[in-house]
């Protein structure tokens, strides 16, 4: 059809999500219900396998994390919830190897959420998905950014058919140090027989050319891995991450393809991986390819992954989220977990027949109180006539107070040793609201992106 009018489309953050919530009735559950029907469409990012755990197997063993698993009927509640499409590329979705990444999409597509990001091959992660409505087409292109070789989808070639795996965008990191340090480096990398230059490089010895201010670390039980330990002489200290050229290269080719094909278009880039500790703003590449995507045809790109909202650039007229934060925070409740998940958390796996789920510590981000892990923020575009008009923040908590001490106001469980918090979405009330807000205009302004507190919502001014 010809390119519609008006677009609303709704963007909801990270869903770890385990438990079932349709029975839920309470006013500021049911208006976000409300707010997620009401658009043309609504795009979450699933952060979970979904699957039978009696049919399914961890994939590895030195994972320091949560082994990401819940029920497949948890597709047919994000799909009641109002969710029709969902990024699915993320750090867990092999969790649960080929097997747990197959019965993700089954469940999902059982449940009719589009899904994007892994498949069966290379070909099928990294190709757009479509969603069909009364105004158009919409298509979402998912990648992932910070899995292991393993789990990178693989095209199939000759006899060989392709490996299941993810849609990536490989990362290349090079560490700047001043000469005086990089002479260090060099003679202690000598010594213990483990220095690269571009002398002897090349392939077979690793998947990046060297320059000659460059050289690489081949760390004992990593020396057939490629492009780790990069250093660069340099003028002062910095970690620089740039878009691997063939994967930005083939994921811009699937957005200018989904441009061509579809009247909307979105990208959802997830990034577990930072430039150091984890901030406020977005490692250089992301926002490299932030601009890439919208320039190639995206409307709306969106980024997830360090469980956190972060700002908000207008980027030649279309929104660049940079931090979706989460949507659902129910981790703390998996209720099938690995051995392995025990052992790293450093539980003593000699006494499994006593190791419980409850266990703790057992999950990653929930060792103290975050002020961002537990909110985020409905995000309600507008287009007419493909450009943007209208940007809302509906302020969502997931049980806890938006404040650095972060205290449970919705709990499940008896047990005061670990309170554990709820983890379901309902619109945040007008104090914690404005809290949410108020940290996106702080964060969006370093981009020029003035974002105003009105009755409770975030509104991001858009240049008419």
């Amino acid at each position: 059809m010809s390119q519609p009018l008006d677009w609303s489309i709704a963007i909801a953050g990270e869903c770890m999500v385990t438990r079932p919530f349709s029975m839920y009735r309470e006013e500021r559950f049911t208006a976000l219900r409300d707010l997620l029907h009401e658009s043309d469409v609504t795009y979450a990012h699933l952060e979970m396998n979904l699957g039978d755990h009696r049919e399914l197997h961890p994939a590895r063993g030195d994972w320091f994390g949560s082994f990401m698993l819940a029920e497949a009927e948890l597709a047919d509640q994000l799909r009641w919830l109002g969710v029709d499409v969902v990024s699915a590329a993320n750090n867990h979705s092999l969790d649960f190897g080929e097997q747990g990444l197959a019965a993700t999409l089954a469940s999902c597509r059982g449940a009719g959420l589009a899904t994007a990001g892994t498949g069966q091959d290379l070909d099928e992660a990294r190709r757009p998905v479509y969603v069909e409505t009364p105004q158009g087409r919409l298509a979402l292109v998912s990648l992932s950014s910070g899995n292991r070789p393993h789990e990178w989808a693989g095209r199939p070639k000759g006899t060989m058919v392709g490996r299941p795996g993810i849609n990536p965008l490989r990362v290349d990191w090079t560490y700047h140090v001043p000469r005086d340090t990089a002479e260090q480096l060099k003679a202690a990398a000598r010594g213990l027989g483990i220095l690269r230059t571009h002398e002897n490089c090349g392939p077979g010895k690793t998947g990046r050319v060297l320059a000659e201010d460059e050289f690489q670390y081949t760390l004992p039980g990593g020396q057939s891995a490629s492009g780790e330990l990069v250093f660069k002489e340099a003028d002062e200290f910095q970690i620089l991450s740039e878009c691997h050229p063939g994967d930005l290269e083939g994921n811009l080719r699937s957005i200018r393809s989904a441009a061509a094909l579809a009247d909307v278009v979105m990208v959802a880039h997830h990034f577990n991986v930072s430039e150091g500790a984890r901030g406020d703003r977005p490692p250089r590449f992301v926002r490299e390819f932030a601009h890439r995507a919208i320039e190639a045809g995206a409307d709306i790109f969106v980024g997830h992954g360090w469980h956190k909202t972060m700002g908000i650039e207008i980027h030649q007229g279309k929104p660049i989220f940079y931090g979706l934060g989460n949507f659902f925070a129910q981790s703390e409740f998996l209720d099938h977990v690995p051995s392995d998940a025990y052992e790293t958390w450093g539980h003593d796996i000699d006494r499994l027949p006593t190791l419980t789920p409850d266990m703790w510590p057992l999950h990653p981000g929930l060792d103290g109180p975050s002020e961002t892990w537990w909110s985020s923020a409905v995000i309600k575009v507008h287009l007419t006539e493909g450009r943007l008009t209208d940007v809302t923040l509906h302020p969502v908590e997931m049980g806890r107070e938006v404040t650095k001490e972060a205290k449970i106001t919705r709990s499940t469980g008896k047990s005061a040793k670990h309170p554990l918090t709820e983890g379901r979405p309902v619109l945040a009330d007008q104090v914690n609201g404005a809290r949410v807000v108020e940290r996106y205009q702080q964060l969006s302004a370093e981009y020029g992106t003035v974002v105003e507190l009105e009755g409770g919502v975030g509104r991001v001014r858009v240049d008419s």
